[in-house]
């Protein structure tokens, strides 16, 4: 792709430019490029000249991270987004349960899993927005370590910017009265089995403006430590003043856009609390802290999908993945409507006589038996026939499975790429390309190859398992 800016089409100057042409350089708008097929792979072409037709990149940021905030109240509420948030607030209804009903003693273990599914779900919700995956996403929880106690440990020491200056102030320069509320709740017998809260003076609190100064410059310090924490940066980094200034300064304005776009979730998250408040009164068993948790998890995240658009479209400000992946098509990848060859320019031969489709028939029943040897011979003998173009997609898929598992990897990414070929619409195309992609680059060693096939994939089928798996297998931006 070329790194270019976008402009006007060469033979339509009022229409947006977003491809140019390798060979006669021509900036073309979605009339000026032809659709073709080679193999699996769709590519554009010059109308002018027949030359390769590559997309005119921009930065991201070309589309203002105002228009992309307008449009994130959709993101806990998309297909994908209910069912995730769904699963989410019944483990942390069940975790609270669990934190309530528990003896004293052992409370700390479900508090502990509880902060760590939140702040685990909240990072890679993060980190899934930044890298442009439109669906919510949270970990599958298989390391209890690195995916509930780390995470629960990197949220603590990152929200410590807000309530660890305010506990010191408070502590040590207001001289405010704790000892004694907790030696008082310490003596009562009930508190070692049902627990409770220290009667402390809020009221000196509510009363200090310096306080409230010192609590509003936490929150206008967090999101950027939060960021930091969700890309894995270490402890040191997170908490030092000067790279957080640095950042700030880098993100500018829309720093400042995020950070408005927190406090108004605030208010949403307090307007939440009360809300579940008012399910848990009603006390119905397990509904209504289910109901009540999923109500007070849209606001955080939302804050997740707000920080994630962040680094989505500003995060190379702040060294976070690779610059090229910053740079997107003007247009898109594919243009709408992009007229296919014509017949004139490629001739469709004419179909030569049927020939006897025993061939085929012993190939189905060598399939159907799952006969991989049997099914490998016929599969070759087939290829220099005209029988091979009636193969079908299950049969060719077929074929490339046995041959991956068998090494005869040229057998393989033939039969694999006819099975996308043939039935591209067909639910084992991109599965196919997947496990093509995987050949290329786990046996032939072509990763150049197989990250071709895997953005392919993304572009072709997505909001597929297949999709998710090459997003996963894609080389990762890297901090």
């Amino acid at each position: 792709m070329h790194d270019t800016s976008p402009g006007s089409c060469q033979s339509h100057p009022s229409a947006a430019a977003g491809w140019s042409c390798d060979a006669c350089q021509a900036r073309l708008c979605p009339e000026c490029v032809i659709r073709r097929r080679a193999i699996s792979t769709e590519y554009l072409s010059c109308a002018l000249c027949q030359g390769r037709a590559e997309p005119i990149l921009i930065h991201r940021a070309s589309v203002p991270l105002a228009v992309r905030l307008r449009r994130a109240w959709r993101y806990p509420f998309s297909p994908s987004g209910i069912p995730v948030l769904l699963a989410l607030s019944a483990i942390l209804a069940v975790l609270r349960w669990a934190m309530v009903e528990t003896f004293l003693l052992l409370k700390w273990m479900p508090a502990v899993l509880w902060l760590g599914v939140f702040w685990s779900s909240f990072f890679s919700i993060v980190r899934s927005t930044a890298r442009g995956d439109p669906g919510l996403d949270v970990p599958d929880y298989s390391d209890i370590y690195q995916d509930c106690v780390a995470p629960a440990l990197r949220g603590l020491v990152a929200t410590s910017v807000v309530w660890l200056p305010a506990v010191i102030y408070l502590l040590f320069f207001k001289d405010w009265d704790v000892r004694g509320p907790v030696t008082e709740l310490s003596n009562t017998p009930a508190f070692y089995v049902t627990g409770g809260q220290p009667t402390l003076a809020w009221d000196k609190v509510f009363s200090d403006l310096f306080l409230g100064l010192l609590i509003l410059g936490g929150f206008a310090y967090l999101p950027l430590v939060l960021m930091l924490a969700a890309t894995g940066n270490g402890l040191l980094q997170m908490l030092n003043p000067l790279t957080v200034f640095r950042a700030a300064v880098r993100l500018g304005k829309d720093y400042a856009l995020v950070l408005g776009a927190l406090a108004l979730l605030c208010g949403v998250m307090v307007l939440g609390h009360r809300v579940a408040a008012g399910i848990r009164w009603l006390n119905l068993a397990f509904v209504c802290a289910w109901a009540a948790e999923f109500v007070t998890c849209i606001a955080p995240v939302l804050m997740a999908h707000v920080l994630g658009l962040l680094l989505y479209t500003r995060g190379d400000s702040l060294g976070y993945g690779d610059p090229r992946d910053y740079r997107v098509p003007a247009l898109g990848l594919v243009p709408p409507g992009a007229p296919e060859p014509s017949p004139t320019e490629n001739p469709t031969p004419p179909a030569p006589a049927p020939p006897s489709n025993e061939p085929l028939q012993a190939l189905a029943t060598a399939v159907e038996a799952r006969d991989a040897q049997k099914a490998l011979a016929l599969y070759a003998g087939l290829q220099a026939t005209p029988l091979s173009k009636q193969v079908t997609a299950e049969h060719h898929f077929f074929v490339g499975q046995s041959a991956t598992a068998r090494g005869e990897y040229t057998l393989a990414v033939q039969a694999l790429e006819s099975a996308a070929d043939v039935a591209p619409e067909g639910p084992l195309a991109s599965r196919a390309l997947v496990l093509l992609a995987r050949v290329y680059a786990e046996r032939l060693q072509d990763s150049v190859r197989a990250e071709s096939l895997y953005r392919y994939v993304l572009h072709r089928y997505p909001d597929t398992d297949a999709a998710r798996f090459a997003q996963k297998h894609l080389p990762r931006p890297t901090a």
